[in-house]
């Protein structure tokens, strides 16, 4: 049964079963497909997140808000058939804890529903993972991708945060925090590259940045002139970034994006991706953590 509280209450939104949170500092829509935010609203300011018009119905993952990638990012360490970004993304999840503190903070905690079927992805390749998201609303949206493996082995983690960035023009929009980092470019087929000064798309980009320092977390800022916003993106539990957009000529070739619309959004992705795939022991746990802030472009 969903929570249908005073801040929290289930709504149909974008034609999927979702949760709506609401604090005094904003509202944020949460969807049961894929445990995938959707919208995110702060008080008095618009929507933070893209959501492709062009979405293509359940079962299929949802494009645009912030995909979970688990227990796998891309198909890195999979084998050539396994489903893009894992397969939580494309399935249902339940409310396993719920907290609201007033009109101040807002909580929810999802889980994946269980499938007993041997075919299913999760049980064929990481049947003794636990995974589990929250989200908390607050003066801040925050969510932690939580990770217990209770298998008797290691298991090699790759995952993201893949969150679709609502902007005015993507052309225009600069990210912080990259640069003096190295990067790997995916649509050059090149590897080791260093990001001088501040990032700016060019036509189209898809690159897994790396952190060296080995700092607790991490900062990056999507600077939106045109849209006179700026959103600060701090992750905890990450040692790489992944900065993506199709491009004109990629969009075209997507069925679930409008042609024009990659001027649109920019992902900037709180991952561990790349060189930044995490070991969890037998026993261990891992979270992935970002937060989100938005604050108006300084004159």
């Amino acid at each position: 049964m969903l929570p249908d509280t005073q801040h929290i209450h289930a709504i149909d939104y974008a034609g999927h079963h979702c949760l709506q949170m609401q604090t005094r500092h904003g509202t944020a829509v949460l969807a049961l497909h894929g445990a995938q935010l959707l919208s995110w609203v702060p008080s008095g300011q618009h929507e933070v997140f893209w959501l492709s018009p062009q979405a293509l119905p359940e079962p299929a993952a949802i494009r645009g808000g912030v995909p979970v990638c688990w227990p796998w990012f891309g198909k890195q360490g999979m084998p050539d058939g396994a489903m893009q970004h894992g397969p939580v993304r494309n399935r249902s999840w339940e409310v396993s804890c719920v907290h609201a503190d007033g009109p101040d903070c807002v909580s929810i905690e999802l889980v994946p529903c269980n499938t007993l079927s041997p075919e299913d992805p999760l049980n064929r390749f990481a049947s003794d993972l636990h995974v589990s998201l929250r989200v908390d609303l607050d003066e801040h949206l925050t969510q932690t991708l939580h990770t217990h493996n209770q298998a008797a082995d290691d298991y090699s983690l790759t995952q993201a945060l893949h969150s679709y960035f609502a902007v005015a023009n993507a052309s225009t929009v600069r990210i912080e925090g990259l640069a003096g980092l190295r990067y790997d470019d995916k649509l050059q087929g090149t590897s080791d590259q260093l990001q001088t000064g501040s990032f700016m798309l060019e036509n189209a980009c898809d690159s897994v940045y790396q952190q060296t320092s080995g700092a607790v977390q991490h900062h990056y800022t999507v600077m939106d002139p045109d849209g006179q916003r700026q959103m600060h993106i701090t992750t905890k539990g990450s040692q790489s970034v992944v900065v993506w957009n199709p491009g004109p000529i990629g969009a075209r070739a997507m069925a679930d994006v409008p042609d024009d619309a990659w001027s649109q959004f920019i992902c900037v992705e709180a991952s561990n991706a790349g060189d930044d795939s995490i070991t969890v022991a037998p026993g261990a746990h891992h979270r992935l953590v970002q937060r989100l802030q938005v604050s108006p472009m300084k004159q």
